[in-house]
């Protein structure tokens, strides 16, 4: 299936930076956006959101091959990659403290059954 895609777009020569074709990378980037972007909706953490860019930040290969835009790609990957560690490990931290806090909490009894032979 990615190669059928592949082919579809315009034969080009295979730039360094990228190790696929312009077809499979776009649909690469297509992907991720999709997984991403669900994850950050349902889970509402950042260091998702960050990934989504440095993921689809990676595109910029198959347009300019310059060495200051892939200078400045490296700089921009990096920062959205130690942002996202940075995020997901107060992320981790926050849902680790959640269920200590939760277990910690006196059981309630909810079921009037259970209290109804108490004596």
């Amino acid at each position: 299936m990615f190669n059928l895609l592949a082919n579809d777009v315009t034969i080009t020569m295979q730039n360094v930076y990228t190790p696929f074709p312009i077809g499979m990378h776009l649909v690469f980037c297509i992907i991720a956006t999709i997984v991403y972007g669900i994850q950050f909706i349902s889970k509402k953490s950042l260091h998702y959101l960050l990934l989504l860019l440095a993921c689809d930040a990676t595109f910029i290969t198959q347009i300019n091959t310059s060495k200051p835009v892939i200078t400045a790609l490296f700089f921009v990957e990096m920062a959205l990659l130690i942002g996202a560690a940075v995020f997901s490990f107060k992320y981790n931290k926050a849902l680790k403290a959640k269920s200590a806090e939760k277990s910690k909490a006196p059981k309630q009894k909810a079921d009037a059954v259970d209290s109804a032979f108490e004596d």
